[in-house]
């Protein structure tokens, strides 16, 4: 079961809900990014404002992961799929606080309908990058984008019908009747985290207090 309960981890990392204010769009829209000569929006993003970005992503992850394997460990990988939907919203906007950023995660193929990129970032993902993508909003916002690739482990909960753990198939149709998140391989992008820092003269409160208005 351990072994078992650790390969789901990652999988289960995109199974969850975990954007902060599903469903509202932001109030910027990209103005520059920083990720080549072929980007729509060229232009300079701090090294300071990549590493937030960064360290949020990593902050969520870690928060998650934890949760989930306590659950794991105590009650399998089919019962963690159920915390993601129900329990990961919270932790997100627990992240959000302690980081000062809005975060959340998109894919292109969504498990959970309510995981709607915000418009800058979708209009970032549309050639499905493999790299990280940086966005000035035009508020000065920055916008990160962080893709997330599929290990051998994940195609537990997103692989084939052959690789998908006995039960999986059955909760995710319970949970997620419109899953388009299986069928992948090892190596596959899956999506991308998708954070949002704000600019110097803004708080986190401030991007929170916006989203919560247009929800």
């Amino acid at each position: 079961m351990m072994r078992q309960s650790r390969g789901v981890l990652l999988a289960c990392m995109l199974t969850c809900s975990t954007l902060v204010f599903v469903g509202c769009n932001t109030k910027s829209t990209p103005q520059a990014s920083q990720s080549g000569a072929d980007d729509p929006f060229p232009g300079v993003v701090s090294e300071d404002a990549k590493a937030r970005a960064i360290a949020a992503k990593d902050a969520l992850f870690s928060k998650l992961s934890g949760r989930l394997m306590e659950v794991m460990q105590a009650d399998g990988p089919v019962k963690a799929i159920e915390v993601c939907s129900k329990e990961a919203n919270e932790i997100a906007k627990v992240v959000s606080q302690e980081q000062g950023v809005r975060i959340g995660r998109t894919s292109l193929q969504l498990r959970n309908p309510k995981n709607q990129p915000p418009e800058w970032a979708e209009k970032l993902f549309r050639n499905k990058p493999h790299d990280p993508q940086f966005a000035r909003l035009d508020d000065d916002t920055v916008g990160a984008l962080l893709p997330i690739k599929l290990q051998a482990k994940c195609l537990m909960c997103h692989g084939t019908k052959e690789t998908l753990v006995p039960g999986v198939p059955e909760q995710l149709a319970k949970l997620y009747p419109d899953d388009e998140a299986t069928g992948y391989t090892e190596g596959n992008l899956r999506g991308w985290f998708w954070v949002e820092v704000p600019a110097a003269s803004a708080s986190a409160s401030d991007l929170l207090d916006d989203a919560d208005e247009k929800a």
